[in-house]
């Protein structure tokens, strides 16, 4: 397979995680309207824990670098990734 065609790939892959990242936002949108209007925290830091140590173990047994799926992690995990 040529550059041209990996990098066709790349873009691809890309794409796929803005899309699955507008997918999650969506999803944290909706988790938090229904915490707001059920008078529950938006934060819950017992779930965000446990989901990062499970995403962690998920990347480690894939082969990723723990310390850099943890930075990606950081950044989305209780984060809005849209404008309130």
């Amino acid at each position: 397979m040529s550059l041209k065609e990996k990098r066709a790939q790349l873009d691809e892959l890309d794409a796929e995680l803005i899309r699955l990242l507008a997918r999650r936002a969506s999803v944290v949108d909706e988790i938090w309207a229904w915490k707001q209007a059920n008078g529950v925290e938006r934060i819950d830091p017992a779930r965000e824990t446990e989901l990062r140590a499970r995403l962690l173990a998920q990347a480690e047994s894939l082969g990723l670098s723990r310390t850099a799926v943890a930075a990606i992690l950081d950044r989305i995990i209780g984060v809005a990734l849209r404008s309130l």
